[in-house]
Order: C-alpha cells, then structure tokens, then sequence
C-alpha cells in the first residue's frame, strides 16, 4: 500500500508525464491487438487506415483527464468506424474502455458524465445490431452484443465508483476541516472571555487597593508636621502617582465591562464552603478537607483558587451523573497552594452534550501564576482535577 500511496503521489505532481505514460501503455496493448491477435476469416485486413483508426483512441487518452467527453467522443469516432469498416475487433476495444472509465471518473459532473455513458451505449448498440444484421450472426452474435455493453458499463462504473469515492473523502476533510476551525475559533473565544473576567477581576482588586493608598496618603499629609516637607512631597508623589494609575486603570479596564456584571466582591477561598452548599443542594455531594495553615493568601490566588474549584464542581455537575460524589482538598503549603478536585462519575466526554471551556479558563488562570494544571479522566472511572498556584511571588 505504501508504493501505491507514493506512485499516486508521483503521478499527482508529474501529471503530464504520467498521462504520457498512460497513452503510451495503452496504445503498446492496442497494437498488440491488432496486430498480435488474428480475428475471423472475414475480417478485412490490417491496412495504415486501421492502424491510425486504432492510434487515434489512444492518442486521445493522453486527455482524459483535463477534457474525458471530448477524448470519448474522437476515440468513439474513431473505434466505431474502425468497427463498422470490418477490422478486427480486439483493436479498438481497449482504448475505448479506458476513455469511458475516464468519463465516469474525471467528468465535470455526475449529470454530465451519465449523459455521456447512455449516449455512447446508444451508439454502440447501434453499431453492434448493425453488424449483427449486417454481417450475420456468424460475425457478430447476441453474446458478442452483450458482452460488449456488460463490459462498456463497468469501465464507466468502475470510475464512476473511484469519483465518489475520492469526492466522499473530499468532503469528508472539508468537514473536518470546517470542524477543526469552528473548534479553534470557540477555543479562542473562549479564552478571550476567559482573559477578559480575569482583567475584571484584576480592576477590581487593583483599584481596591490603589484607593486604599490614596486614602492612606491623605491621611498622612494631613497628620504629618509642617515641618516634614520631604515627607510631605514624597506622599504628594503617591497620591498623585495612586490617583493617576487608579484612573487609567478604570479606563482601561471599564471598556471590558460590557456584560452588565455589578463590582460584587471578588470570590475568595473562605466562600467554597458556601459553594458546596450550594453543590449538596443541587445533586452533587461533595466533601472538603483542608491540609495545612487556613490562611488569607493574596487576593489573585484567593480568587482563582475559587475559580478553579467552582469550575471542576460544575463540571461534575453536568457530567458525572446522578449519584456521583465528589471531594475537593485545599492544601496550604508554604510557597504554594495546591487544589485537587476528584469525582466518581462518568467523566467529561461521555455523555453527549457539548463540551465546555472550563478547562481552558483554569489553565490560563494557573499559567498566569507559572503554577501547573494537570485535568482528565481517571482509571476506573471519574474525572480528576489538580492545580497548583505559587505563592512566594505574590
């Protein structure tokens, strides 16, 4: 199959050369029938008018490809006078085969190249029944007439099933094509969206704490002695400094609130046991253990700590069926925190809605933090996720 896979290949890209190849091929095995085999006593001889009669089908095969009716209709031409002027018979034939194979193989269209094939079997029964009346049934027999149009059909059969078959896997890469473009443009979106409540969030915290710095400033120019000008230019510097950093912050940032979302409070660590409150009451049983020291951690990671395990419960939510259980574990460790959520169901991919892209937000949260995420199914059944987000460079 590989030397057939290269030699398809070969010819592709070599095109001309291989249909020289071919019209060469076929008229070699012509001449070998018009001069090789003997016909019946009866049939004229071999003369320079059979030879190019039989040289003209060939000839025309060098075009199949780029124009397959033309080449049929002067190779018809040609082997039906061939046929009628009583010359033998196996001359003719095979070129003919081959140009018929190349309509229902190469034609424009199905229509088209169905129209061809009952016109030409219209002319060759007609030329068959001719000699068969003209000549007697000792030349050309019932036998000979339908052997003739049996093996006519399937040379155009035979391309017909090679167009369809080449036409099938065009449109079968059409669609995984269009499929594979359709998915990386939801990806895209996906983490666009993904970027943006991020950048949300982000505004929100910042601003929090430029406020408090403006805040705090203020109320240090006003405590600070008249005497404390240096001090008093540095906290100048910060408040203004604050004021303006806090303001093209908004600016930027504001343009991104477009989905009517209220400045509600960013999710921290302390609501997941709210969240699986929440999970309980919706089906999903889950259970939290906590290892290490429960402590306030800086507010990007407490917010996509959050995130990251109220995107695994919904995930179980809508994948791991009925009755399914799920655990989550939140471990303090000194530089990091480690999130691992597990459940017992079916897993993501084994029903058949449509897949999420919860995957995609966590995993452009946690590279965010240069931390690792490591999600997918797990060994006799179930669905396993497991981040882990630094903290020493908060």
């Amino acid at each position: 199959m590989e030397s057939v896979r290269r030699v398809r290949e070969w010819a592709e890209g070599n095109a001309r050369v291989a249909d020289a190849i071919v019209t060469a091929l076929v008229l070699a095995f012509s001449l070998f029938g018009l001069f090789g085999l003997q016909g019946t006593p009866d049939d004229r001889s071999i003369d320079l008018l059979a030879a190019g009669l039989v040289v003209i089908p060939c000839l025309a095969v060098f075009y199949r490809r780029t124009k397959p009716i033309h080449a049929l209709v002067v190779g018809s031409v040609s082997g039906f006078s061939y046929w009628i002027l009583d010359y033998p018979a196996a001359g003719a034939s095979f070129a003919l085969l081959v140009l018929l194979y190349a309509v229902g193989r190469y034609a424009e269209n199905r229509v088209q190249s169905t129209r061809t094939l009952i016109t030409f079997t219209v002319f060759l029964l007609l030329v068959l029944v001719a000699g068969y009346f003209y000549e007697g049934e000792e030349e050309v027999t019932i036998g000979v007439i339908v052997l003739n149009l049996i093996l006519f059909q399937l040379a155009w059969m035979a391309g017909d099933s090679v167009r369809n078959r080449v036409d099938s896997m065009a449109e079968l890469a059409r669609r995984i094509e269009a499929t594979e473009l359709e998915q990386v443009a939801r990806t895209d979106s996906a983490i666009a969206g993904e970027r943006n409540r991020i950048a949300r969030e982000l505004h929100d915290i910042m601003a929090h704490s430029l406020s408090v710095i403006v805040v705090q400033a203020e109320g240090a120019i006003r405590n600070v002695g008249s005497n404390d000008a240096t001090v008093i230019d540095a906290l100048d510097t910060i408040q203004d400094t604050a004021r303006a950093n806090l303001k093209d912050l908004r600016g930027v940032v504001g343009m991104l609130r477009d989905d009517g979302q209220g400045r509600a409070p960013a999710p921290e660590l302390s609501m997941v046991d709210s969240l699986i409150s929440q999970c309980g009451e919706s089906g999903l049983a889950v259970s939290l253990s906590v290892n290490g020291h429960r402590r306030p951690l800086p507010p990007m990671v407490e917010l996509s700590g959050y995130r990251i395990v109220q995107e695994s419960l919904t995930n179980a939510m809508k994948h791991a069926g009925p009755g399914a259980k799920a655990t989550v574990m939140l471990d303090y460790q000194a530089d990091a925190l480690a999130i691992s959520v597990d459940d017992n169901g079916r897993g993501a991919g084994s029903d058949k809605t449509e897949p999420g892209h919860g995957l995609i937000g966590m995993r452009e949260r946690v590279e965010a933090f240069g931390g690792n995420l490591q999600a997918g199914p797990k060994l006799g059944g179930g669905f396993s996720v497991n981040a882990k987000l630094p903290i020493a460079s908060q």
